[in-house]
C-alpha cells in the first residue's frame, strides 16, 4: 500500500509557538511561515519532506481524540531512530502496545508519542520491501485430527499459526495479516479473524470478508499427515488466491470426533493457555 500524499492537515493546539518548537524542533519538519491561511486564524504552518503541510491553528480549548485516532508519519528508517531519540529524550513517547504485544510486523519499526496537546502521534519506518514473514520454527506436530473437533480453531503461539478444522479437513493459516504485516486474532464470538491494527476481517478460512477487497487471503502453512499425526511446517508462509482459500487438507475418513470427546475436551482446554 503507497503512502497516501495529502496537501494540508490541520491541527487545534493552544500555544502555537510550543507547538511550532515541537514538530519542527524534535518531530524535525520545515517551519514554513505564519498565519499563511486566512480563513485558519492564528497558525503555525510546517511543511513534510514529501511537500505536505501541517497547519498549527491556536484555539482556547483543543478537544482530546477520540477513540483510536492517531496520525502516523512515514520516514526513512535511517532518520527514525534519530526522531526517536529527540522524542524520547524530549518525554514525548507514549507506550506502544501495538509494539510491546508483538502485533507489528518484523520489517516494521514504530513509535507512539504525544504532542504538546495530547494528540496522538506516529511514528513508522519499513526496513524494506513489504513481505509476509513465515513463522520458521520447523516443523510442528500439532496432534490427531481427531483432538480437534470440526468447527475448532486453535492458535499455535510457538509455530505463529491458527490450526482450523472442518468438515473437508483441516488449514493451517498463518497469523500474519496480509494487509500491512500485524497478526490477527481469533473471535470466535463473530466467526472471524481481526487485525486489530487496521481493523481488516478474514473468514474462518482465511478469505477476506467481502467488505475487505484490498486485501488478499491469510497465508497457509503446508501440512503432512504423518503416523495419524497433523505436521506443520512452518518454514515457508505460502499464498494464496480467493478461489484456493476453501481448499482443505483431507484428514482420513475413519476419524470420529464423537468417539474421541475427552481427548477433544482436552485438547481445548490446552489451546487456551497457547
Amino acid at each position: 500500500m503507497p503512502p497516501v500524499h495529502f496537501f494540508k492537515m490541520v491541527l487545534e493546539v493552544t500555544n502555537v509557538d510550543a507547538a511550532q518548537r515541537f514538530y519542527r524542533d524534535d518531530l524535525g519538519l520545515q517551519a514554513v511561515g505564519r498565519d499563511l491561511w486566512p480563513d485558519d486564524g492564528h497558525t503555525a504552518t510546517l511543511q513534510t519532506s514529501d511537500g505536505s503541510f501541517v497547519v498549527l491553528t491556536e484555539q482556547g480549548r483543543v478537544p482530546p481524540d477520540g477513540p483510536g485516532v492517531h496520525r502516523n508519519f512515514m520516514v526513512p528508517e535511517e532518520d527514525y531512530h534519530h526522531i526517536h531519540d529527540r522524542l524520547k529524550e524530549g518525554g514525548w513517547l507514549r507506550p506502544n502496545y501495538m509494539t510491546e504485544m508483538g502485533l507489528r510486523g518484523e520489517d516494521e519499526v514504530t513509535c507512539s508519542f504525544y504532542d504538546p496537546d495530547r494528540h496522538r502521534l506516529q511514528l513508522t519506518a519499513w526496513r524494506g520491501e513489504y513481505t509476509l514473514p513465515a513463522a520458521k520454527k520447523g516443523k510442528i506436530v500439532a496432534g490427531r485430527p481427531e483432538d480437534f473437533p470440526v468447527g475448532s480453531v486453535t492458535h499455535f503461539k510457538e509455530g505463529k499459526f491458527y490450526l482450523v478444522r472442518t468438515e473437508a479437513g483441516v488449514l493451517a493459516l498463518s497469523q500474519v495479516c496480509t494487509h500491512r504485516q500485524c497478526n490477527v486474532g481469533w473471535q470466535p464470538e463473530r466467526w472471524q479473524f481481526l487485525c486489530p491494527c487496521h481493523h481488516r476481517r478474514f473468514t474462518r478460512d482465511g478469505s477476506p470478508a467481502t467488505f475487505e477487497p484490498d486485501v488478499p487471503p491469510l497465508h497457509v502453512y503446508a501440512i503432512e499427515l504423518i503416523d495419524g499425526q497433523i505436521v506443520v511446517d512452518t518454514d515457508a508462509s505460502i499464498p494464496r488466491s480467493e478461489d484456493e482459500a476453501e481448499r482443505m487438507v483431507p484428514v482420513p475418513v475413519a476419524v470420529s470426533n464423537v468417539a474421541q470427546r475427552p481427548a477433544i475436551l482436552s485438547r481445548e482446554a490446552e489451546s487456551r493457555g497457547r
